[in-house]
């Protein structure tokens, strides 16, 4: 995929950021740089590689409480609502 002036000038406006005629460049070349690598990765024949679920443990963390009451309290009101007595987030998808 050739990435141009005019691509980098687009994903500027959709991230809603100003970038300048040097960013642009430079923006540019490091664009071209990534999508040649994800070209690269993309010829790599993974049909003998075996799925591994090993990986996953890296992205769970213990449920440690918070043992003071104020800060846990504290902690609760940045969010922007609570539910039985848990702050209440955004889902992530």
């Amino acid at each position: 995929m050739e990435i141009t002036k005019k691509d980098v000038e687009l994903a500027g406006k959709l991230a809603k950021m100003r970038v300048s005629p040097e960013e642009s460049a430079i923006y540019e070349s490091q664009l071209k740089a990534l999508f040649n690598w994800v070209q690269e990765l993309s010829a790599i024949n993974t049909d003998e590689v075996e799925l591994s679920d090993a990986q996953l443990s890296a992205f769970i963390r213990p449920d440690v409480p918070v043992r003071d009451e104020e800060q846990a309290a504290e902690l609760r009101h940045t969010f922007a609502s609570e539910e039985a007595d848990c702050a209440k987030v955004k889902k992530v998808l």
